[in-house]
Order: C-alpha cells, then sequence, then structure tokens
C-alpha cells in the first residue's frame, strides 16, 4: 500500500526524555490555582486523556480546590486493574507549540502517581515528528 509524501518543514526540536529507552516529551505549562509549573511530560499514546499528572503536581498547582463534581470523575481499566482518577479543569501553554487551551487534568484518586503525561486527546491535536533515531521530538508544519 502506497503511503502519502508531504512536504514537511520542521520547525523546532528537542531531545527526548533520558531513560532506557529514551521517552518522547513536550514541556507543558500547568497553570493551576496556587500556582503555574512548567514540566517536560512524556508523550503517552497508551493513556486516553488530555493531561494525566503527578499526585504532587496536582496539589502543588491546588487542582484539588477546582475539582469537577465526582460524578464526572473517570475511570480507566489498566494492567493492574481499574483506576479512578480525580479531574480538574486548567488551563495549559504549550510555548513552544504557540498553545494556550483549556484541558481536563486527571490524577488517580487513591493511589500516589509520580509521572506527568500528555495523552491522546491532546497529542492528536498537535504536528510532532518523533525522530527515534535521532532522540528527537519536532514540531513541524506541512499542508
Amino acid at each position: 500500500m502506497a503511503g502519502i509524501t508531504r512536504e514537511v518543514k520542521v520547525i523546532k526540536c528537542w531531545k527526548y526524555l533520558e531513560a532506557e529507552p529514551p521517552i518522547p516529551s513536550i514541556r507543558v505549562e500547568v497553570h493551576g490555582v496556587k500556582e503555574s509549573v512548567e514540566s517536560a511530560f512524556r508523550l503517552d499514546t497508551g493513556y486516553p486523556g488530555q493531561l494525566l499528572i503527578s499526585t504532587d503536581l496536582y496539589e502543588k498547582l491546588g487542582l484539588n480546590l477546582a475539582e469537577l463534581p465526582e460524578k464526572e470523575f473517570g475511570v480507566y481499566r489498566t494492567a493492574s486493574g481499574l483506576v479512578e482518577m480525580k479531574r480538574s479543569q486548567a488551563k495549559i501553554t504549550i510555548h513552544d507549540l504557540g498553545i494556550d487551551m483549556e484541558v481536563i487534568v486527571e490524577t488517580p484518586r487513591r493511589i500516589f502517581f509520580e509521572r506527568n503525561l500528555v495523552g491522546r486527546e491532546l497529542i492528536n491535536r498537535l504536528k510532532l515528528l518523533l525522530d527515534g533515531v535521532k532522540g528527537e521530538d519536532c514540531i513541524i508544519e506541512y499542508e
């Protein structure tokens, strides 16, 4: 099956997060009730939501003060069973892409979580090139 050929313009690239194997990521600034924090977020195509953040960051940003009603909390099936998620609305900025938008931020309700992830719902709005050979994520443009 033949693919589509496109002329692609690479705008900016940055290195994957160091790990074994390296991890594609993007810098996101999350604006909470108490403060704003910018951090590298892993790109995770296995997570269907927008942003999944660490328990500590959720509390530091004060998102627990602006949670959605409990009936709007989510539940995901994982390899270790069902995980209930608290949800809060927040504004994010992705400076490299010139994006300011409202998103739903989640963190597990009853377990301690240590990672910051960008999920498919947000990834699918971005034009990114994942160059595994070079270990880089790149912002791209094409028609």
